[in-house]
C-alpha cells in the first residue's frame, strides 16, 4: 500500500515544498481538511492559518499560509497561495501588534473600518504567533 503522497506548495514568490509527505493537513476555507494517500479528489479554496505535514521521515513541517487554492488528487496534493510564511520568518514582536491592531479594529470600528479585512488579520496574526511560539 501506497503510504505517501506528493505534496508541493507555491507562493508567487517561491516554491516552499516539493516532496513526498505522510499527510497535509490544509486551512481550507471553510475549515481544516487532511490529506491522505489515495485521497477522494478535491478543490478547495484555501483560509487562513496553519497548514502542515508530515514528511516521509516523520518530521512535522509548519506553514503559515493565506488565500489561494488546494487541489487534491489520490497521489498528489498542489497548494497555490497568496502569501506562505515559514516558522523562522515570522517576526513574533509584529505579530503581536498586528493582532492587537485587529483586535481594536475589531472592537471599534470606524466609518472606514473594513469589519471583513479587521477578521482575516487577526486570524492570520493569531496563526503566524501559534506557529511561531512553537519553533
Amino acid at each position: 500500500m501506497n503510504n505517501s503522497i506528493a505534496f508541493a506548495l507555491v507562493s508567487p514568490d517561491r516554491s516552499l515544498f516539493d516532496e513526498k509527505v505522510k499527510e497535509v493537513t490544509i486551512p481550507a476555507e471553510n475549515g481544516e481538511m487532511q490529506a491522505l494517500p489515495l485521497h477522494t479528489p478535491t478543490i478547495a479554496k484555501m483560509g487562513i492559518g496553519e497548514l502542515s505535514c508530515t514528511l516521509a521521515s516523520g518530521i512535522r513541517k509548519r506553514v503559515i499560509v493565506s488565500g489561494g487554492f488546494v487541489e487534491v488528487l489520490s497521489d498528489k496534493v498542489t497548494v497555490l497561495v497568496r502569501t506562505a510564511e515559514l516558522p523562522e520568518e515570522i517576526d513574533s514582536k509584529r505579530a503581536e501588534d498586528a493582532l492587537k491592531r485587529a483586535e481594536q479594529m475589531m472592537l471599534n470600528p470606524g466609518e472606514e473600518t473594513d469589519v471583513q479585512q479587521a477578521r482575516r488579520a487577526f486570524a492570520r496574526a493569531s496563526a503566524r504567533l501559534k506557529v511561531a511560539r512553537h519553533l
